[in-house]
């Protein structure tokens, strides 16, 4: 720790303010005591870089972030649907969703999709906005607790990275690495504003702060964010955008049937 430092407050867009605190990792490690002066009532809120060692005392928490990267990857997704202008008719996408915590999303994939699932543990919270959205619009949203696969063209968009074998079949957006899928596209960074690039060090996970201004501080501004790194499991599709990536991925499925 730096001795003669303080957190230094920054504003954000149009939320609560974040505290930067600058801190020297000793050959001890850092100590957890003064790390709990500096920071008082924010130490268990804490951003800090992935590969740093925090001190593990109860009252030290890393943030973690909840709902944000669900938001981050349904944009990245939703953005990559879009440019790749497929044919909704014959396309299904799935909304994996287990904590119903995209509820309110749902309708953001009507103009995209013939057939449109959602996922979740949780199915009375997705049943207002169902029953929304046949009203205006005469679609339906299938709401199951399980997924299972379908024979036509998907797009499987993991809002909490859970997957499982059964997607073998499907392009899957996720945020988390190792999941099932013909074509994988995992998602990660987010782009910060120009403010906090200059503030922000690069061993901070961009979407970690990103998420931390979003939950913790009640700002917006990130909330329509997209990674901005996206990574294909698919060797002809390194050079390429995701939407690319996907138009490839519907032309291979369909020689395929």
């Amino acid at each position: 720790m730096l001795k003669n430092t303080q957190p230094i407050s920054y504003s954000t867009e149009n939320g609560l303010p974040f505290f930067i605190l600058d801190i020297l990792e000793e050959r001890n490690g850092i100590s957890s005591t003064e790390l709990e002066e500096k920071c008082g009532r924010y130490v268990s809120r804490i951003v800090a870089p992935r590969t740093l060692h925090l001190p593990d005392n109860g009252r030290i928490k890393r943030f973690i972030p909840g709902n944000s990267n669900g938001f981050f990857i349904f944009n990245t997704a939703l953005e990559a649907i879009k440019n790749a202008r497929l044919r909704p008719e014959e396309l299904c996408i799935t909304l994996i969703d287990r904590n119903a915590c995209m509820n309110a999303e749902i309708h953001r994939i009507l103009p995209f999709a013939s057939s449109i699932r959602a996922i979740t543990s949780h199915p009375e919270k997705y049943a207002l906005q169902c029953h929304k959205i046949y009203d205006e619009c005469g679609a339906s949203v299938m709401v199951r607790p399980v997924y299972q696969p379908v024979a036509k063209k998907e797009i499987v968009i993991c809002c909490d990275g859970a997957t499982n074998e059964a997607m073998q079949r499907s392009a899957v957006f996720s945020f988390k690495r190792g999941v099932y899928g013909k074509l994988r596209l995992f998602c990660s960074d987010i782009e910060l504003s120009e403010k906090h690039k200059e503030i922000i060090p690069e061993s901070i996970d961009s979407a970690d702060f990103a998420a931390a201004v979003t939950e913790l501080c009640g700002s917006t501004e990130y909330k329509k964010s997209c990674f901005s790194h996206i990574e294909s499991c698919c060797s002809d599709c390194t050079e390429k955008s995701p939407s690319e990536c996907l138009n490839c991925y519907i032309s291979r499925f369909s020689e395929n049937q």
